[in-house]
């Protein structure tokens, strides 16, 4: 059956509303899903609201690429899903009639279970509000595995965005020494309560010197989360130079490319950036990455890792934000990210 629902629409460049839409009917192999909370990813969903890159020329949009709901209803041909299951998704099927980029604030969505956009099931009794950071910090997931982070290496991540953030905590996860650089204080203060090495404000004086003075040498690891040029040139400045490496038991004997200096471009670049590769290259080489989306692997790393207690929501996020305040949501996060860095919405 159609059903009526309510969705974050971003109508013109800059403007946000609240409208009721129509759902079309469950396909035979697809289930409903009725949003518990939906993240908003903050340098996306900010960026397609100015009317750059993916929206221009799009509007009206329904943002949004992460949710986590609840199973209504259970398409016809399907067997394993049951009404009552707790999901993460995705980019959900699309609403006719208006863009969807990709579409997850709303109060309901239609979503596959099979294939890149599969909603995924959580834990039996879990708890809706560990998981709302699945679909988010699966993508820093996803670059910091692309690395393989040794335990003990030294990692810098320029820029303490929500990509950037998670980043680090990942990073710390697999034993790294991590190193964080932004210049909002909030962010700068939350990586210290996670206990990296250090937390360093560019603006206070010479970032690389900084780095340099913890990181003798250059770190083996470096996320740009910041895609600023300034971001750019700061993470090829602090890469570990070949020779500064220190053999130990986290390489092997002869180490191959996955133990090179390793440079990590996550974030999303609207302008070009220019790098000197001559300048990244040594006697060992330098690997550099820039990964893809995430994966139904990367997502389901990141949701065994929030069982665990890896990343919990609190450390993100204090509270859900109900939907209703959407706009004013929006507007602060835009204008002031010293104070709010990430939000879910409550459906």
């Amino acid at each position: 059956m159609e059903r009526q629902i309510r969705a974050i629409v971003f109508p013109a460049s800059g403007e946000v509303e609240l409208r009721t839409l129509t759902l079309p009917a469950c396909g035979p192999t697809e289930v409903v899903c009725e949003t518990v909370y939906s993240f908003v990813s903050p340098g996306t969903e900010l960026r397609i609201l100015r009317g750059v890159a993916e929206s221009k020329g799009r509007f009206p949009v329904i943002p949004g690429y992460s949710w986590v709901g609840r199973v209504i209803e259970v398409g016809a041909e399907l067997h394993g899903w049951r009404e009552g299951e707790l999901v993460t998704g995705r980019n959900p099927v699309f609403l006719p009639g208006i863009t969807s980029l990709w579409g997850g604030q709303a109060s309901h969505h239609r979503a596959e279970v099979t294939g890149y956009d599969s909603v995924l099931k959580l834990p039996d009794g879990a708890d809706p509000w560990d998981y709302v950071a699945v679909e988010v910090s699966a993508i820093s997931w996803r670059g910091v595995s692309a690395a393989y982070p040794a335990p003990g290496e030294t990692a810098v991540v320029v820029g303490q965005g929500l990509i950037g953030a998670c980043s680090a905590r990942w990073l710390q996860h697999f034993g790294a020494r991590v190193i964080v650089v932004d210049p909002v204080a909030s962010r700068l203060e939350r990586a210290r309560r996670w206990g990296v090495a250090a937390a360093i404000d560019p603006t206070a004086g010479d970032a690389r010197e900084a780095i340099l003075a913890l990181a003798p040498g250059g770190a083996d690891i470096v996320i740009e989360a910041s895609a600023s040029p300034a971001g750019v040139a700061l993470a090829n400045a602090v890469l570990r130079q070949p020779a500064a490496r220190v053999d130990n038991d986290a390489y092997p004997p002869n180490p191959g490319i996955h133990y090179w200096p390793r440079l990590v471009y996550q974030a999303s670049y609207t302008h070009t950036q220019e790098v000197q590769p001559g300048g990244l290259t040594g006697g060992e080489g330098t690997l550099v990455l820039k990964p893809g989306d995430r994966t139904v692997g990367d997502r389901l790393a990141v949701i065994e890792r929030l069982k665990e207690g890896a990343l919990p929501t609190a450390d993100l996020v204090a509270a859900p934000t109900p939907v209703a305040d959407a706009p004013a949501a929006y507007a602060t996060l835009r204008d002031h990210p010293e104070r709010l860095s990430a939000v879910v919405f409550r459906w």
